[in-house]
């Protein structure tokens, strides 16, 4: 038995796996090693085939078997990125003040906006 994934999930993996190359071309800062690793590693995150997997047994009359998939870690993936996350959390939490809580927010931009910033990133 294993785990499905959410479809957003898939249609975000298609997307990368679809339109990488593509992307890289119009935009040739990204094209690197280090990004090329970062999207590898997230199109393979919970592919038992290609990440691996641990398989667990009920010793208490349990049938069959549950098999976990591996998950990648990387910052770029939806599932992988929570391990990321919560690592850099616990080294972050110790610098907060006593009493504060750490929350975390998605900030976006407008969309009239997001050329004018892709074009300062570059500079």
């Amino acid at each position: 038995m294993i785990a499905a994934a959410p479809p957003a999930w898939h249609i975000f993996t298609q997307i990368f796996a679809e339109h990488w190359d593509g992307f890289k071309h119009v935009h040739p800062r990204y094209h690197t090693r280090d990004y090329d690793s970062l999207v590898d590693k997230m199109l393979r995150c919970g592919d038992p085939e290609k990440r691996g997997a641990i398989a667990y047994r009920c010793l208490h009359g349990g049938q069959g078997k549950h098999l976990v998939a591996m998950r990648c870690q990387s910052s770029l993936c939806l599932r992988g990125a929570k391990v990321y996350v919560d690592n850099w959390v616990s080294q972050v939490s110790p610098m907060l003040h006593e009493g504060i809580i750490d929350r975390h927010m998605v900030l976006t931009m407008p969309a009239m906006f997001r050329t004018t910033f892709s074009q300062q990133a570059q500079a």
